[in-house]
Parts: C-alpha cells; sequence; structure tokens
C-alpha cells in the first residue's frame, strides 16, 4: 500500500475515535482554528496576554480578541488579572478546554494500542523511531 493511502486509513482512524470520544464532551462544536488558539493558550504554563496570542497566532489583536471572546463565551477559557501589568490580563484554558487536551491523548493511546497489537515488539521500535525521524522535518505551524 503506498504510504498516502497509509497516512490517509491512519487519520481516518484517529478521526474516527476522536469522533467517538467527542459525543460525550462539546468539542465538536469547535473549529480546527478555535482548536488552535486554545492549544496555544495549554502551551503557555501562566496563560498567554492578548497581544502575546496574536503574535503566537500570527494574527492581528482584533482577530485573536474576536476568537478570544467566543471561546471565553463558551468557557473555554478565562481572564485573569495580570500580575506583571495592572492594566492587562492573562487569558487561560479552563478545565473545559483542557478536558479536550486529555479527550485527544485518549485518541493517541487507543490509536499506539491498536498499531502495538499488530506488530511485534522490534516492528513498533521501528514505526516508532522512522516517525520520529519524519515527523522532525515536517513544519507544524
Amino acid at each position: 500500500m503506498p504510504i498516502t493511502d497509509s497516512l490517509k486509513r491512519l487519520e481516518w482512524h484517529m478521526w474516527h475515535h476522536w469522533r467517538k470520544n467527542a459525543k460525550h464532551s462539546d468539542s465538536m462544536e469547535l473549529s480546527s482554528s478555535e482548536f488552535d488558539y486554545l492549544y496555544a493558550l495549554m502551551s503557555a504554563t501562566h496563560g498567554l496576554r492578548l497581544t502575546e496570542l496574536a503574535e503566537l497566532m500570527g494574527v492581528s489583536k482584533a482577530s485573536a480578541s474576536a476568537m478570544v471572546s467566543k471561546l471565553q463565551v463558551r468557557g473555554y477559557l478565562q481572564r485573569l488579572p495580570c500580575s506583571e501589568d495592572g492594566r492587562a490580563t492573562r487569558l487561560l484554558a479552563t478545565a473545559k478546554a483542557t478536558a479536550l487536551e486529555q479527550e485527544e491523548q485518549d485518541v493517541y493511546t487507543q490509536t499506539a494500542a491498536s498499531l502495538a497489537a499488530n506488530l511485534s515488539a522490534e516492528e513498533l521500535q521501528q514505526l516508532s523511531h522512522l516517525l520520529a525521524k519524519a515527523c522532525n522535518t515536517l513544519d507544524i505551524g
């Protein structure tokens, strides 16, 4: 099977499991862009100021502000006073947002378990090594 077909099947497998898991949460309501914002926020342990988030996402401050407002209304992020600058606020992911991260991790765990069940230990180690090597060259935005 060509690698393109294998990648397509792997993506479909993970998407199927993610949708199945997402039925128990509200995560199906989020667009990929909204997920990108949430993951950017979750990557910052102490949250981000709006300006920092806009820079990280490569968007205008107004665009980031509109997205933040949507995500806040839905309960995925909160604004807290910034201890460094009294005029600013810090944007932090809520428990609802971090639950999405766990949901995603569950999909990866299920996929890894499926692969491990069908490969020998040596094959699994080779696959892990080759995927890590291939991913080192990928642009992940």
